[in-house]
């Protein structure tokens, strides 16, 4: 651990005058970290900069200890008010189904705890700081209790990716202090306090960000689970707002980048979620992270430059964008960006005050090693040899083994938007041509149509997978939305049409609640309920 945590050293100061964890300095006032985060140049302790230009904390000149002390303060009332014990709870049956009854609340608490679980035990899973126990427990005990706080917005996949960065933060300042340090800086990086200051920075943070997780008029359960998406809702505010930041920016600054996605019926939607639900942590390398969310924290919680920096990226990326395959289109939009963070912030800037800021010159091409997997994967596209056994179809191109790395499910995922666009009007105008298939490609047929038609279902019978809210985002409300249907499968048109009424859609969908996995009491009050039911924890 320590040997990972000093790679990542302070950012130099570019000629500016300043002296790490020197709160007497004129470069702590609010305009001078303001211009420092745009420059790429913030001085330790960085989260502390952070909280400043969110507003969380005043400057280190002002009452800045009692305001922290209040923050610290307020998420011990919080706990306590959300970490009731039921059985001092008389008269309150464990088996109750009342909204009010506590210990309903209790299971529904450790329902929400272990869906947490599932995902802070996957956050950044090369860096041994997130694989302790502890580290685990105080991400899952930030987010449950953040969650119960804002039950209209609840836990939703990919805050835990917000969470991680801040309070690694918090860590590494605590870490890379001297021990003669201010009696003020004492106080600040108290280490008892790290969950504490890892709230208060969060809960500052999803200020900006909670918009873009809010699904409608759609409220999760007190579990943290959102309802059945057969429900109606509004497109939310995340479309909304890719919606405008096409219309209203792309559009006028690079007409043709934007009707070459449109002819490609590539929405922002599809990879503009992700960007502004993680703040692009999964865009740049992790070490960029830091001076880039410095550059969109500089301008308060509201992030108002966040839509420049989405355009800025897209900008970065127009040779690849205007490729004519869509395939290699959606690749590079899965992909982490070849350009640097801080060539998509200065682009950023200048997008938002040309005036002042000059266009920065456009990136370097990727390099040759970047851009050499990619070669080889067209010709294997001709020349992978698929073995047929039984029903299942293995590949001698593919051996790769182990834990599927970041660029390798974004190609997959890019792949598999291309089959599901090409394939099934493919497959149906092949089966429209064959009306009678020679004997030997009759099976072969059949296994493509067969593929094509699974193509075309979002939740298939065999995978009894329920359907996430982020899947209908953009589409017009229907019924049919989430609901488990058994979809026929014909494998060639025939003479005699088989009866549609055997494989219409199912009535009545069974509503089936959560199960909760862990009901086990704490040998003290510090424990988490549920202790990692799924075996999530990795060694």
């Amino acid at each position: 651990m320590d040997q990972n945590s000093a790679k990542t050293p302070s950012l130099p100061n570019n000629g500016t005058e300043g002296i790490d964890f020197d709160l007497e300095q004129p470069l702590w006032c609010l305009e001078e970290l303001q211009k420092a985060a745009i420059e790429h140049r913030l001085l330790r302790p960085r989260s502390l900069a952070w909280a400043i230009m969110l507003n969380a904390l005043p400057p280190p000149n002002a009452d800045i200890v009692s305001r922290l002390k209040c923050h610290r303060n307020f998420y011990d009332d919080l706990k306590v008010k959300l970490s009731m014990d039921p059985r001092a709870v008389i008269g309150d049956d464990p088996l109750s189904q009342n909204d009010k009854s506590a210990w309903r609340q209790h299971f529904c608490d450790n329902e929400l705890k272990t869906v947490i679980l599932q995902d802070v035990v996957r956050t950044f899973p090369d860096e041994l700081y997130f694989r302790e126990k502890d580290v685990q427990d105080l991400m899952v005990r930030v987010l449950f209790y953040w969650a119960r706080s804002h039950s209209h917005v609840g836990y939703r996949q990919g805050m835990h990716e917000i969470l991680a960065p801040l309070l690694f933060e918090l860590y590494l300042d605590r870490k890379f202090a001297p021990r003669a340090i201010s009696d003020k800086l004492k106080i600040i990086l108290d280490e008892d306090y790290l969950e504490h200051d890892s709230y208060m920075l969060f809960n500052t943070v999803m200020q900006g960000l909670e918009r873009f997780y809010v699904t409608g008029d759609v409220v999760p359960s007190p579990s943290g689970r959102m309802p059945s998406s057969r429900m109606i809702h509004n497109p939310n505010e995340v479309v909304r707002y890719l919606e405008k930041v096409k219309e209203d920016y792309l559009f006028p600054l690079d007409p043709e980048l934007a009707t070459h996605l449109t002819n490609f019926n590539i929405s922002l939607e599809l990879f503009g979620i992700r960007w502004l639900r993680l703040l692009f942590g999964r865009e740049f390398p992790r070490a960029q992270l830091a001076p880039l969310w410095g550059f969109l924290f500089a301008q308060g919680p509201a992030l108002p430059r966040l839509h420049y920096v989405v355009v800025a990226a897209l900008l970065a990326a127009r040779a690849s964008l205007l490729d004519n395959d869509p395939g290699a289109v959606l690749s590079a939009l899965m992909r982490p960006s070849h350009a640097s963070a801080a060539h998509v912030c200065a682009l950023a800037l200048h997008l938002w005050r040309p005036l002042e800021h000059p266009r920065p010159p456009p990136p370097p091409p990727p390099r040759a090693a970047d851009s050499h997997p990619a070669e080889p994967t067209r010709e294997r596209r001709e020349t992978w040899n698929i073995e047929v056994v039984g029903s299942e179809a293995v590949s001698s191109g593919s051996e790769s083994e182990g834990v599927a790395e970041g660029g390798d499910v974004s190609r997959s995922l890019a792949a598999l938007a291309v089959l599901r666009a090409h394939l099934p009007p493919a497959a149906a105008a092949l089966a429209a041509a064959l009306p009678r298939p020679p004997p030997d490609a009759l099976p072969h047929l059949r296994r493509i149509l067969h593929l094509a038609a699974l193509l075309q279902c979002k939740n298939h019978t065999l995978i009894d997978v329920e359907t996430a809210l982020e899947a209908a985002e953009g589409q017009q409300p229907t019924d049919n939305i989430g609901r488990k249907q058994l979809v026929p499968v014909t494998a060639i048109a025939v003479k005699n049409k088989p009866n549609k009424q055997n494989f219409g859609p199912l009535n009545k969908v069974k509503e089936v609640q959560l199960k909760v996995f862990h009901q086990v009491e704490c040998d003290r009050a510090g424990d988490l309920p549920c202790l990692d039911p799924l075996r999530l924890r990795t060694e």
